[in-house]
């Protein structure tokens, strides 16, 4: 199937929901789904092949640092905030002061767009950092400095969240009930995207749109409940 910039959003999130993942399989290099004008074959690749860093601070606590969490300052990510698609600062929230933020983050910042992954507890959570704010990387969270010549971060937020990536490493963790990704399963993981760069970016570009177009009908649907709550208060005394 081929889509561009006009395909009707909600007639292919139906196609969607009904369809397979999307990415090549059983050894396909050639996905079901393209935009027109790219028909290349996708590249399998070590997933460490497409990443120049990863900033990792497991084991890491303001109490080794001879430092506390405050009040107030620069939130702290961990597990437990980072949800799938996006952060929730509510959950659990953590602060640092300035003393706090340059002793643990200097060298390493996070910027805007930058992939976040939960490594356990749960496994397998992937956001992106929202804006320009500063954030300290906290518990069982791990941040990718991407090689910008061979992948984007929209892409690569994309790829982690799909089905198939999520299996994949769900076979590589390690432990019981909670399931954990360390830096050894990530080793052996293996993905397979496109090689183009703008292929990379109008994919990344459809899903954040659709995850928009998600979010603006979900806070719909929550009116229209709180809408027929009131109604149901009214009507039924």
């Amino acid at each position: 199937m081929n889509i561009n910039e006009n395909t009707d959003l909600i007639g292919f999130i139906v196609w969607l929901i009904c369809s397979c993942n999307l990415g090549p399989k059983n050894g396909s290099k050639f996905p079901e789904l393209r935009f027109l004008g790219f028909a290349d074959a996708w590249e399998q690749r070590k997933f460490f092949d497409n990443i120049r860093r990863t900033v990792d601070f497991r084991g890491r606590t303001p109490k080794k640092l001879d430092m506390d969490w405050s009040e107030s300052g620069y939130l702290a990510l961990s597990a437990l905030n980072v949800k799938n698609g996006y952060i929730d600062p509510s959950a659990d929230a953590h602060y640092g002061n300035q003393k706090l933020y340059d002793k643990w983050m200097t060298g390493k910042e996070l910027y805007k767009g930058q992939v976040l992954f939960t490594t356990e507890a749960p496994m397998g959570n992937v956001a992106q950092i929202p804006d320009n704010n500063k954030y300290i990387l906290s518990q069982r969270t791990i941040a990718f400095d991407v090689a910008s010549d061979k992948i984007t971060n929209d892409f690569l937020a994309v790829l982690l969240r799909s089905p198939k990536s999520f299996n994949e490493l769900s076979s590589l963790s390690s432990g019981g009930t909670a399931k954990g990704v360390s830096q050894r399963s990530l080793s052996q993981f293996k993905v397979t995207l496109p090689k183009s760069l703008q292929e990379q970016k109008k994919i990344g570009i459809f899903f954040k749109q659709l995850d928009k177009t998600i979010a603006l009908y979900q806070r719909k649907l929550e009116k229209l409940q709180e809408l027929k709550k009131g109604y149901l208060q009214k009507m039924f005394c």
